[in-house]
């Protein structure tokens, strides 16, 4: 900051030649005047002499006399004086903030408030006002025009019990401190025709926030009518008030002050801090010779016209503890406005509003129950509540436009005009004083129990959604969520996908990942240990993968906000949980078995949490306004097995996977080649989202075969009789079309028991149709009138305890629920593993083992991954037109 930067720069000259030529007053800058050095003898009284000639300003000249401004305003200059009659000086002793009853009680600094509040440097006729330069001539904008006071004017000696109770403020609460309240001179805020129609104030809204009735053609000062204006002396302009002008407050010292909004000024005042600066001490000491005491500016942390910079340390101030803007800075501009076009505006709760809010709303007792009373809320929990209520444009804030009004995050604000029980004012904006809390959407939505139980019980959580920037999804109230939330303390024993990947020639060493906080650091860090799939144990830790400047490319990061992204993912439902279903989708598409939704005995499974026999219980659910959160004791495990481990594993699936096992090259059906390498191999043909699988029974499948249905890929003694399609002669062009066609036919059979969605026996009740993987290549008509070139459906039908497929050509067939061969559900991952001369290059192990040419495992990543469940069915499943098409 510059020393003595805020200094008024007064010219002595009087533009008299622009008064012969009025056009030229439009604007809103001045010429350099020929008299600067000698007064003409016709044009009139001085200011002075004009106040002395009317005989009605005898308090007003007293006081210009007392401040020893008598002989500038004699003489030639360059002014422009806002004054009061001896009537409204009376009336102004009536009743007034200061509590003077008569003139020889206002002091010396008194005086000079009223005085140089009502004066600006140079001179400007009202209409120029409306005017102003911000490197381009602007007209018909202006609000605010600098005056002629001093920021060392309003300096005061603060008693220390009204310092906030933080570290900036502990030195000074024993002993208070002479506070210079901001660095730069309050400026006058001003209503003429022209700016407001500009931008589309009414009297209306004048009416509302200065409490004074405006007809078309006043001109107002706050809310004091000019009675007289544009009063030609010849050292400027003279402009008559309904009232005397007293310095109004900014918008932080109104509401210290103010009785009834206390408990958001305390919280606003949590981010000033009292900063020493020897310059302007030494300045002030200059001014007034006898002050020998220690001068500190008071500051706020913020993004606009703030500190950005912790003064004991230099270091950043993280932005989610920065105000938007410098409540205190009298000569308040946006990033995009100049201070005179515009000035910022706050929604403020008064304090019944506030405990109101705590204690009986079902959000606000959600805070209260964390935190007990406002001021055990956390600054950052406080500071996304300070920043819905703070607005960066009067003008964008003004009660005509309260129908359209969002805050920073384009969430609607609903102020209505019976909200407001009062307006003020200030220097630097228009303060609502409000009988209702607009709690941002962080405090209603389903991140909210996350937020709070930031501090505590859900900082992993809460660390994952800020880092990943989810708090937008999660707070939108347009949408409603089922979020599940692992607290800290049962965040561990999370299986990782890519630690499961089986080596070629023998088998990786499996991990669990721990997630823990780091308090040192604020940061999450992964802790890898050693995993029994066998015995479902988890051994020793091996590794510790931990967050680190993050402002740097960091393959640690990486890894850890990757597992999370997934992890995260898979802990979203969108939409409230099913009551006539126990499986549901979540956002990541995998599925979640809930039972008891909503009951003291609510238990959650991931499917690999099914897997391995788990079930998660449920601590706390809480009623949102987007939805539930529900606080859980172990995290969501998604399913380890794919589909391929699935097929190849269990006997009852035997000969559909041989059927599909035995395509080659560009037709094969299980897969493992660059961008497509899982836990194992993955199926080629499913691709980022959610599948079903009908499987038929090994004898269902024998029979088609025999039927002529399809041809196997080997002959036998299985099937009398039936030539394998490997065991097809290829001796003519003709036996090579029929060999193609055959297999052409298989795999068009095969992945007509594939169908998009992911459906559950016990999950949501259909009939529905769905899409497969077989394409329609020819006219003929089936059974749901799908047209050539599109893919053939299925039409699933189910109670909620069973499903029935109805195939293109009228045959049904049933999913069968004994057994354990249903509901079976998997994941095809998609890792970023590198090949290297045709060969996969895995990741070398958890604990570092491997290939000389493996890739680091903290390097490794989750890409994609899509999910099937697989049923048992009766029956096989065709597609032929119901008049005889293929």
């Amino acid at each position: 900051m510059k020393k003595g930067f805020w200094k008024q720069n007064v010219r002595q000259a009087l533009l008299l030649g622009l008064l012969l030529v009025g056009s030229l007053w439009l604007v809103s800058c001045e010429d350099d005047y020929i008299y600067n050095d000698e007064e003409p003898t016709w044009l009139g009284s001085s200011i002075y002499d004009y106040l002395v000639e009317q005989d009605r300003f005898s308090i007003y000249l007293q006081l210009i006399d007392d401040v020893g401004y008598g002989e500038v305003l004699k003489h030639t200059g360059s002014k422009t004086l806002f004054v009061a009659d001896d009537d409204a000086f009376s009336r102004f002793f009536a009743d007034n903030q200061w509590g003077v009853s008569r003139y020889e009680d206002l002091s010396l600094t008194q005086k000079k408030l009223i005085l140089n509040y009502g004066m600006v440097d140079n001179a400007y006729l009202m209409q120029t006002f409306a005017n102003y330069n911000d490197g381009a001539l602007l007209e018909g904008r202006a609000f605010r025009r600098a005056t002629a006071l001093s920021p060392y004017d309003s300096v005061s000696f603060e008693n220390g019990s009204v310092f906030p109770n933080t570290r900036w403020w502990e030195g000074l609460k024993n002993k208070g401190a002479f506070l210079l309240k901001d660095y730069t001179s309050k400026p006058m805020v001003y209503f003429l025709d022209r700016p407001m129609r500009n931008v589309g104030i009414s009297n209306n809204d004048f009416k509302l926030f200065t409490g004074s009735e405006r007809q078309d053609g006043d001109a107002h000062i706050f809310g004091n009518r000019i009675i007289e204006r544009d009063v030609v002396c010849k050292n400027g302009y003279v402009n008559v008030l309904s009232e005397v002008l007293l310095p109004p407050h900014n918008m932080a010292e109104y509401l210290r002050e103010n009785n009834s909004t206390s408990l958001f000024s305390s919280l606003l005042e949590r981010f000033s801090v009292p900063l020493y600066v020897g310059d302007f001490q030494e300045e002030y000491r200059q001014i007034n010779p006898g002050f020998n005491d220690s001068l500190f500016v008071k500051e706020y942390f913020a993004s606009l016209g703030g500190i950005s910079q912790f003064p004991d340390n230099g270091n950043a101030v993280p932005e989610n503890l920065l105000l938007p803007f410098n409540p205190g800075w009298n000569a308040y501009r946006s990033e995009f406005t100049a201070m005179q076009g515009d000035m910022a505006a706050m929604l403020v709760p008064n304090d019944a509003a506030m405990e109101s809010f705590l204690n009986d709303t079902d959000e606000g007792r959600v805070l209260r129950d964390y935190f007990g009373d406002w001021d055990g809320v956390p600054d950052h929990i406080v500071m996304k509540f300070l920043q819905r209520h703070m607005r960066t444009s009067f003008i964008n804030s003004v009660p005509s436009r309260f129908d359209r009004m969002t805050d920073s995050n384009n969430d609607d604000l609903p102020i209505e005009l019976s909200h407001i029980d009062k307006s003020y004012m200030a220097v630097n904006g228009l303060v609502y004083e409000t009988n209702t809390v607009y709690p941002p959407s962080d405090y209603i939505s389903v991140y909210a129990p996350v937020l709070f139980g930031g501090n505590s019980t859900t900082r992993i959580f809460d660390w994952i959604v800020s880092k990943l920037d989810y708090t937008f999804y999660l707070n939108s109230l347009q949408s409603e969520y089922s979020f599940f939330v692992p607290t800290d303390a049962f965040f561990e024993g999370y299986i990782d996908p890519v630690a499961s990947i089986h080596k070629e020639g023998s088998i990786m060493q499996k991990g669990a990942i721990k997630y823990r906080y780091n308090e040192t650091f604020a940061n999450v860090e992964a802790v890898v240990y050693k995993w029994d799939p066998e015995t479902n144990t988890v051994g020793d830790s091996l590794r510790t993968i931990s967050y680190s400047s993050p402002r740097e490319v960091n393959e640690q990061n990486d890894f850890i906000l990757n597992r999370l992204w997934d992890l995260l993912e898979n802990h979203i439902v969108v939409g409230p949980l099913p009551t006539d279903s126990e499986y549901v989708l979540t956002k990541g598409g995998t599925l979640l078995r809930v039972r008891n939704p909503d009951s003291p005995n609510m238990t959650v499974q991931g499917m690999g949490n099914a897997e391995r026999g788990e079930e998660v219980g449920v601590s706390h659910i809480f009623e949102q306004a987007n939805g539930k959160t529900y606080l859980i004791d172990r995290p969501l495990q998604s399913p380890l097995n794919s589909a391929y481990s699935v097929l190849s594993t269990r006997p009852e699936f035997s000969v559909f996977f041989d059927l599909m096992s035995g395509f080659t090259d560009d037709l094969q059906m299980f897969v493992l080649r660059p961008n497509n390498v899982g836990i194992d191999q993955n199926l080629r043909f499913v691709n980022s989202f959610h599948y079903t699988l009908y499987v038929p029974t090994n004898a269902a499948l024998n029979q088609a075969i025999m039927n002529g249905v399809v041809q196997p890929w080997e002959s036998g003694m299985d099937y009398p009789g039936v030539v394998g399609i490997n065991d097809m002669p290829e001796e003519t062009a003709e036996d090579i079309e029929n060999k193609e066609a055959a297999i052409e036919h298989l795999e068009r059979f095969l992945r007509y028991h594939f169908q998009d969605y992911a459906l559950t026996v016990g999950g949501t009740r259909v009939p529905a149709l769905y899409q497969t993987s077989t394409i329609k290549t020819d006219d003929a008509v089936s059974l749901f009138g799908t047209r050539k070139n599109k893919y053939y459906k299925l039409r699933v039908s189910g109670s909620g305890n069973d499903l029935t497929i109805e195939t293109e050509n009228g045959d049904t067939a049933r999913v069968l629920t004994d057994g354990g061969s249903s509901n079976l559900v998997t994941r095809d991952y998609i890792f970023n593993v590198d090949f290297t001369n045709g060969n996969p290059n895995f990741f070398l192990t958890i604990t570092g083992s491997g290939s000389a040419n493996a890739p680091n495992y903290n390097t490794s990543r989750i890409v994609t991954s899509s999910t099937l469940v697989i049923h048992q069915i009766d029956k096989v499943l065709t597609f032929g037109g119901v008049d005889g098409g293929e």
